[in-house]
């Protein structure tokens, strides 16, 4: 598909010459409904992250606080989406589209180190393991002068009012220690893969909702071809993550409880943004090829992380920070009815 994408650009940019008079047509549609539905496709690569953290003091007296950060590098997926829309009356219009990918291949590497008051620190454990897991976007978004769902050409600039949920649901294997230094009397597992005892098969679920606000560049080249894109910003953005790690498991009181999720993260703080610019083609009156590059970033903070032991008991601790983000080449077929 990845091939597939750049010839596919450069056909839009040839089948311009033969623009012909329909856009006109388009432009004189005095239809108050109009509709249409798609196909897309998005290839494209993305990484996620998370950080908590906790106040600690050490034996020696040392004040400071843990951190543990989770980074997922190379959760890459081609999503295939299914999209729809309507226009109504001259100016204003809504689509949406749901779709999802499978990720295989992806990387994960959990870090801790304590941070002491003043500076300096130690990073005591490191390890790294597979993942694969399934990620699901959908969306749905309202315009003022959208060109592509109203047949009108009049201003090059729309605007945009949305909704974005997306989430991604990880499981992670074959789990490899990397740093293994004794920290406050407590050692760590020694460096290479885990021993048969430990089986790590460990999940990991984002959720971000979001709201949208934004603009729409809309300029025609030629009566068929037109370089569009949206500049978007995500004011207010919520965040929860469900973990379960088998490994920290058991029955005794400083174990994590057995059941799914054993911790929780929430954030209701946070923001984001997304950029699209590509190229859309009309073949027909009713059918439009549309190609381009997307980028989306999620970020939340200030959040809370939840620990559920096998005593019934929990411990809050903080969460730092959550990101995402997800970019690549897209291409979509709409026909207009």
């Amino acid at each position: 598909m990845k091939k597939a994408l750049i010839p596919a650009l450069l056909c839009l940019t040839a089948l311009s010459a033969s623009s012909g008079t329909f856009a006109a047509e388009l432009s004189n549609d005095n239809r108050i409904i109009r509709g249409s539905f798609g196909i897309q496709g998005w290839l494209a690569q993305a990484d996620a992250k998370w950080q908590i953290s906790f106040p600690y003091r050490t034996q020696a007296g040392q004040t400071g606080r843990i951190e543990s950060e989770l980074t997922y590098e190379k959760i890459d997926s081609p999503m295939t989406f299914l999209t729809g829309g309507m226009g109504i009356g001259p100016f204003f219009s809504f689509d949406g589209l749901i779709g999802s990918g499978s990720i295989r291949g992806g990387r994960s590497t959990d870090t801790d180190r304590f941070v002491q008051n003043g500076g300096g620190g130690l990073e005591f454990s490191q390890s790294a393991s597979d993942v694969d897991g399934d990620v699901t976007l959908g969306e749905i978004n309202f315009y003022y002068n959208n060109h592509r769902l109203t047949g009108r050409r009049s201003s090059p600039w729309g605007a945009v009012f949305g909704y974005s949920h997306y989430q991604y649901e990880l499981r992670a294997t074959n789990g490899v220690q990397i740093v293994s230094v004794t920290f406050d009397g407590t050692s760590f597992p020694d460096p290479g893969p885990f021993p048969p005892n430990q089986v790590l098969n460990s999940t990991f679920n984002f959720y971000w909702n979001a709201i949208k606000l934004g603009i729409l560049p809309q300029f025609e080249v030629t009566n068929r071809l037109t370089v569009s894109g949206m500049f978007a910003v995500y004011p207010f953005v919520s965040y929860r993550g469900e973990g379960y790690w088998n490994l920290r498991t058991g029955n005794n009181p400083s174990d994590f409880r057995s059941q799914s999720p054993n911790f929780i993260q929430e954030s209701t703080t946070g923001h984001g943004y997304e950029a699209t610019l590509g190229l859309r083609y009309h073949a027909s009156e009713n059918i439009e090829l549309s190609a381009g590059y997307r980028y989306f970033y999620l970020y939340a903070s200030n959040g809370t992380d939840t620990v559920f032991f096998a005593d019934g008991s929990s411990a809050q601790s903080n969460l730092d920070w959550a990101t995402v983000t997800r970019h690549g080449m897209y291409a979509e077929l709409m026909y207009r009815f």
